[in-house]
């Protein structure tokens, strides 16, 4: 990807598509989204979004072959091994994964994971754009910098150090499957939400209807 689009090299983005979509009825990461007059799938959207912060961008999906076909080559699909685990289990395996692909390439590891759900039709390279630039002024031991809103942390949409990977698997470990758990005992940075649409997810046929009323509208 031209550096001059991902101003930090040393990010990656994961994006998880692992879900079982029960509530929607439907694939949720198959759903369409219009961008510029032209209709795309979510996955797709999501995984747009995260190039304009990334320098290699990841999905892991339980089911690669569903989505090799919709996505540009340059986007790395990812074998999820223990599916229905749970988003930290994925975190900590897509974590995992990336680093062995960059050592099997010789590149240098990211030192920021920006890990986003796969089904965030309101996402936008601005907002991303603009809690990136934060990265750099954090402490050393500040091991994630995330939105908070309304008293809880947005554990898939926002960037991780690396330097949490042993916390995280140690939190696993211990079978800690809540990210709110999880992240209430270490020290992460709050990014500002001037506006919380960004993080709008849709699990159900209504909410999805919602979403594209008001984007509509």
């Amino acid at each position: 990807m031209n550096s001059e689009i991902a101003p930090y090299p040393t990010t990656a983005a994961l994006v998880l598509a692992g879900g079982q979509s029960r509530r929607m009825g439907q694939d949720k990461a198959l759903l369409t989204v219009s961008d510029g007059g032209q209709s795309h799938p979510l996955l797709q959207h999501v995984c747009t979004v995260a190039q304009s912060c990334a320098s290699n961008v990841y999905v892991l999906t339980p089911w690669p072959q569903r989505y090799g076909d919709l996505l540009p080559a340059e986007i790395v699909l990812l074998q999820e091994k223990h599916g229905g685990a749970g988003p930290m289990v994925a975190l900590a395996q897509g974590w995992s994964m990336i680093l062995e692909n960059t050592q099997h390439r010789h590149n240098d590891p990211p030192t920021w994971l920006l890990v986003l759900a796969c089904d965030m039709p309101a996402l936008s390279s601005t907002a991303l754009q603009t809690w990136q630039q934060q990265l750099n002024t954090l402490d050393k031991d500040e091991i994630a910098a995330l939105p908070r809103y309304n008293n809880r942390w947005e554990p898939l949409c926002g960037f991780y150090h690396s330097c949490c990977i042993p916390s995280l698997q140690r939190a696993i470990k211990n079978n800690v499957r809540s990210f709110q758990q999880w992240l209430a005992n270490e020290r992460v940075v709050a990014l500002s939400v001037t506006n919380s649409n960004v993080l709008r997810n849709c699990n159900t046929p209504t909410q999805w209807r919602q979403f594209l009323d008001s984007a509509s509208s």
